[in-house]
């Protein structure tokens, strides 16, 4: 990774944008101390794909799209085996309970 200072990056864009292409990160310091990391998108953010909340916060560096999208197949198993008919049973003596 490589690291600069805000001054630097201003004067010399392009080469470290160059160095971001081949892969490298970039640590942005302002003073010596990290204000921010930077490294290449390998596919442009759609605003499209987000609605208008996930936008705003993604405009203000709250949130931090994906890098690419996660396919159904690889959402992990949740754990456990039970029954259909108990955990109706459960969520029904719950409800009774109230």
């Amino acid at each position: 990774m490589r690291t600069v200072n805000i001054a630097e990056l201003k004067a010399r864009l392009s080469p470290h944008i160059q160095h971001m292409r081949e892969g490298e990160e970039v640590l942005v310091c302002e003073r010596n101390q990290p204000v921010a990391r930077i490294l290449l998108c390998r596919q442009p953010c759609r605003q499209e794909d987000h609605g208008e909340p996930e936008r705003e916060l993604i405009a203000g560096g709250v949130l931090v799209p994906p890098v690419e999208r996660r396919s159904a197949a690889a959402w992990p198993q949740p754990p456990g085996n039970i029954r259909d008919e108990v955990v109706s049973r459960l969520w029904h003596e719950e409800r009774e309970g109230r």
